[in-house]
């Protein structure tokens, strides 16, 4: 049996027997992809499979491999929740092994991917998280291997063959996996649409139906929160240009461009109680910032004191941090107070383990003056938001990474 036989064949079974698989897939384009290293993967709307690879397997084979495609875009882990400083292999993998943990501890039949014991991680933690630790395991094991290599030139003589190398993260067919996967607004929509819709979910376990089904409640998204508040201060400047025709005289006047300005002060806690992966999320965060059409931002850090305002104009790769005291909000709150319409908005940064600024009602006044600067709070994980989140949003908007 070919490959299309094979495909044809299993789309039939699945109308009879996996209603919710058989609708998914409908959905999707299918495409031939006989580059790719990997036999299937999905994303953009489409699957594409390798009808060399699919060749040497048996129908079993490619029913497992496409099952566990339609539970990746059931999931939604190729169109959201893009884990930030990750390759596109630890995304991959990030993703295959969150499956590995939830599905195949439930079901009967084992799918072709590996569960968190694998790679010495615990079970039950969620895909952005998995993600991360494997990027970090493949950079130790990179350092790793290129000390090793040094030792070696230093140390052996001409000729001595190198010994042969065994990685877990060295395997092209998990980089070609999410080779197509971006953040999709609408192809994560249509999924949710179709997931509200179903009813028949075939052999899928009840308590994974469970999590997918609450994949499309309503959740906490620092993205959205931030699009939201950027949406509220962003300024529009209007300059006269040659270059585009004026919509009513064409080129007989001057048409306008426009270009978004707001001026923006990002405050990062860098006190004691901040860790190394937390300080990691902030500034990539901030560096996301710059997507929205931002020019410039003033950032500063703050631990029981405030430290110097320096300007931002581009994503950074490395900064130096300052502080690792304690935590006091009223240093950062006293300058925005003293300056209340000199910036257009506030973000906050930070894992709420200090007091809340001002008095105990929350009216944020000094005297005859108040508080115009709109306020982003955003929390280091969803236990620092759960703790703060009720005074939080008493002086501002809140979310957490």
């Amino acid at each position: 049996m070919n490959t299309i036989d094979t495909l044809k064949l299993l789309s039939e079974n699945w109308f009879l027997q996996e209603p919710a698989f058989f609708s998914l897939l409908c959905q999707q384009q299918l495409e031939e992809n006989v580059r790719m290293e990997c036999a299937i993967r999905c994303g953009q709307g489409r699957i594409e499979y390798n009808p060399l690879l699919l060749s040497k397997k048996n129908y079993a084979e490619v029913e497992q491999l496409m099952r566990v495609e339609m539970i990746r875009l059931f999931l939604k882990h190729p169109y959201e929740r893009q884990p930030e400083g990750c390759s596109k292999e630890a995304i991959s993998i990030g993703s295959d092994i969150t499956i590995g943990d939830g599905y195949c501890m439930l079901h009967k039949d084992k799918l072709p991917v590996h569960d968190p014991a694998f790679y010495h991680l615990p079970l039950g933690q969620y895909f952005e998280w998995y993600a991360k630790q494997i990027q970090q395991q493949k950079q130790d094991e990179e350092r790793k291997d290129q000390n090793d290599r040094n030792n070696r030139n230093t140390q052996s003589t001409p000729n001595t063959p190198t010994p042969p190398k065994t990685s877990l993260f060295d395997h092209p067919e998990d980089r070609d996996k999410s080779q197509l996967w971006r953040e999709d607004e609408l192809q994560r929509q249509r999924i949710n649409d179709l997931i509200n819709r179903t009813t028949d979910w075939g052999s899928l376990p009840g308590e994974i139906v469970e999590i997918i089904k609450a994949s499309t409640k309503a959740r906490i998204n620092n993205r959205y929160i931030w699009e939201g508040f950027h949406s509220t201060i962003v300024r529009s400047r209007r300059h006269l240009t040659r270059m585009r025709p004026n919509r009513r005289t064409e080129f007989l006047q001057l048409g306008s461009t426009h270009q978004f300005d707001t001026h923006l002060l990002v405050a990062i806690d860098t006190s004691g109680s901040i860790t190394e992966a937390m300080l990691e999320d902030f500034y990539s965060s901030i560096n996301r910032i710059f997507r929205y059409g931002v020019i410039q931002i003033d950032v500063c850090q703050f631990d029981a004191e405030l430290g110097p305002i320096e300007p931002m104009h581009r994503a950074n790769k490395t900064v130096q941090v300052k502080g690792r005291g304690g935590t006091s909000y009223q240093p950062l709150f006293d300058f925005i107070m003293e300056k209340p319409y000199e910036y257009d908005g506030l973000i906050i940064l930070t894992d709420g383990q200090a007091p809340p600024p001002m008095n105990s009602n929350y009216v944020l006044k000094k005297g005859d003056k108040k508080l115009h600067t709109p306020i982003l709070w955003v929390c280091a994980d969803k236990a620092s938001y759960d703790a703060s989140c009720e005074w939080m949003r008493k002086t501002g908007r809140c979310c957490h990474l």
